[in-house]
């Protein structure tokens, strides 16, 4: 996952859009229902049916496991339900902050360490949440979690604008420094546009996440091949400027 350029990660709802977001180059197909908010949860059916579709040779798939609260009680019977599906990487939220999100972090490690995941984790964070809070701490507790493979900010309330107005780039950067220093992965997303690319490219990301960005419109619209394929020739221009300039050093 972790390497020079960023993973694209784009997020489909139903077996079209995934062919589509196959067909057009993503390098992770992420099942997610927009319709439900942030993090919601594409229907187990559909789930498998995505997965039947594109077979095997197919890139990594991750899938949510919903808007649900951050409870181990609740969110350890979703992972292994989601796990059971046979997706690569299993997401899910911290709708909490500070002392409650470092709490709820141990518990689930403990949990889970009982009852290990046959999936790797991801844990999302959302910036918008956050407030004071620092990131970098949070992808460092997320990342000692059993089972936990990477770590993700993205924006809870689609309005209240992209990652990038929400989060600085020096804030990004120690987020995703931190999470590499951990041994894990770092993906951004949250309402992410062309232009950001490039900064959130050179802030080191692994994987940069989009559903919004990919449609005609609303992120609840239908994904856009037009829309799809300018996004990936921009991470693909990104990426080959920042090799360029690695090799010229």
């Amino acid at each position: 996952m972790r390497g020079s350029a960023p993973s694209f990660l784009a997020s489909v709802r139903d077996v079209d859009e995934a062919r589509l977001a196959v067909r057009l180059g993503a390098d992770i197909v992420d099942l997610k229902e927009p319709r439900q908010g942030a993090l919601g949860a594409v229907a187990e059916t559909e789930q498998r049916a995505i997965l039947a579709a594109l077979g095997r040779q197919r890139p990594r798939v991750s899938a949510t496991v919903g808007d649900l609260p951050f409870e181990a009680g609740t969110l350890l019977p979703a992972i292994h339900r989601v796990a059971a599906v046979g997706v690569d990487l299993i997401k899910f939220g911290v709708l909490a902050g500070g002392e409650a999100a470092l709490a709820g972090l141990a518990e689930l490690d403990g949990r889970l360490r009982r009852m290990p995941p046959a999936t790797p984790l991801v844990v999302l964070f959302f910036a918008d949440r956050l407030g004071d809070d620092d990131a970098a701490a949070l992808a460092r507790a997320a990342l000692s979690v059993c089972g936990v493979a990477g770590v993700m900010l993205d924006t809870a309330d689609k309005g209240s604008g992209r990652l990038t107005e929400v989060m600085t780039i020096a804030e990004l950067t120690r987020f995703v420094a931190a999470a590499h220093a951990a041994g894990g992965f770092a993906g951004l997303a949250g309402s992410l546009a062309l232009a950001d690319i490039g900064d959130l490219a050179a802030a080191g990301a692994d994987v940069l996440g989009f559903r919004g960005a990919l449609c005609d419109g609303d992120r609840r619209a239908s994904l856009s091949a037009a829309a799809f394929t300018r996004v990936r020739d921009q991470i693909a221009s990104v990426s080959a400027a920042r090799r360029a300039e690695a090799l010229a050093w």
